[in-house]
Order: structure tokens, then C-alpha cells, then sequence
């Protein structure tokens, strides 16, 4: 008869205690992984430089937005680019809050943004999350499957104190789909 050698056994048990800490490793770098991709899916990019758009905004047209209409399902969200160029010399840097301010049918789109300074003279992409609402639960009317002009305006304060407040504004369309 054969005797199982203590040393060997306890080398099984050893490579197993390794290889159980090493699989748990990889799991707990797995799942923060993951976890890092779904928390940086909401979050908006940064702000975008409009110098190689092929219609960049101007001191004619501030507002310019890209795409120029804008697809959504009901309770889905899309991204736009709000281009905006300070043509207000003597205010100096501008602080803009970007905001639809309504939609045709008196709906009302919710809007997630960053405010952004632009210097006087120059011009940003900033970009936007717009989630067309399906449910009255946000307070909000729900929005129904139609196409939509919807008016998007670009506030912004002066850095400067006793400037006045800068306002722009143009419209687009939104086709909201079932």
C-alpha cells in the first residue's frame, strides 16, 4: 500500500489558497471595472472646440447646434452640442447656462448641462443630455411621440460687475418616437 506524502497534500492546499485569493482579486477588479463604465455613461463630456465645425458659430449666428434637429424615443435621452460664441466685447468672460425654454404643445424636455465661461470673442461647444419625459412623475408634462420646435436659449452673466445679462436663442426640431 501507498502513502499519501503530507508535503504534497499540503502543496494541493497551498496552490488552491493562491489560486482562490488571485480569482478573487480579478472578480473585485472586474466589478470596479464594470461599476466605473456605468457611473461615466450619465456623465457629460467636457467642453468641446467649435474652430473645425463645418458651420461654427459666429458674432451673425452665436447659437449654432449640432446636430440641427434632434431624434429621441419617449423616456430615452440624446446628446447635442450647443455651440455658443461670445460676441459681447465689452462684457469681457461670460459665464452660459445652456436651457430649453419650451417646446411647441407646451412640453418641456429635461435638460442636463454644465454652465461654461467663454472669453469674449471666442467660442464652445457645450454639450447637453435632452431626455424626453414619458411620465408625469418628473412634474413635467409627458411627452407623446410627434415632432416638436423646440427653443433653446443660452443665458449667461457677466464676470464683470454692472455688465448686463447676455441672452441667445434659436430653435430646433425634435422628433420624439414611441
Amino acid at each position: 500500500m501507498r502513502r499519501i506524502d503530507k508535503r504534497a497534500s499540503l502543496e494541493i492546499g497551498v496552490n488552491t489558497i493562491v489560486i482562490l485569493v488571485i480569482a478573487m482579486m480579478l472578480l473585485g477588479l472586474g466589478i470596479g471595472f464594470i461599476r466605473g463604465l456605468f457611473n461615466k455613461a450619465n456623465q457629460l463630456p467636457g467642453l468641446i472646440d467649435t474652430s473645425q465645425w463645418q458651420n461654427p458659430p459666429t458674432a451673425s449666428t452665436p447659437i449654432v447646434l449640432t446636430p440641427s434637429s434632434l431624434s429621441v424615443k419617449g423616456g430615452d435621452s440624446s446628446n447635442l452640442v450647443v455651440g455658443i460664441y461670445n460676441k459681447e466685447a465689452s462684457s469681457g468672460s461670460l459665464q452660459f447656462i445652456v436651457d430649453i425654454t419650451g417646446c411647441t404643445g407646451g412640453v418641456f424636455p429635461s435638460v442636463k448641462t454644465q454652465p461654461a465661461s467663454i472669453a469674449a470673442g471666442d467660442s464652445v461647444g457645450i454639450p447637453i443630455i435632452v431626455t424626453a419625459v414619458n411620465s408625469t412623475q418628473s412634474g413635467k408634462p409627458k411627452i407623446l411621440p410627434d415632432q416638436y420646435i423646440c427653443t433653446i436659449e443660452a443665458n449667461a452673466t457677466s464676470l464683470v460687475a454692472g455688465a448686463p445679462p447676455v441672452s441667445y436663442q434659436t430653435q430646433f426640431m425634435m422628433t420624439v418616437t414611441g
